[in-house]
């Protein structure tokens, strides 16, 4: 996963939001400091909000590149 990659959201809101985003666009990605996985990414939703998920909540539907 990297930035610029087209990703849907695979998990689940918590929350009762009216418009739930599934697909959006890697704007940065964050690593665990210790291990350097990735644990969670920034995203532009199709909506127009930028929010953070983890990482294991979203899944690479395009790669950029």
């Amino acid at each position: 996963m990297k930035i610029g990659d087209l990703i849907n959201f695979t998990g689940s809101w918590q929350r009762d939001l009216p418009d739930k985003p599934k697909t959006g666009i890697v704007m940065a990605v964050w690593t665990n400091g210790r291990t350097r996985r990735i644990s969670s990414v920034d995203i532009l939703w199709d909506s127009g909000k930028l929010g953070n998920v983890l990482a294991s909540s979203v899944e690479v539907v395009s790669e950029d590149g």
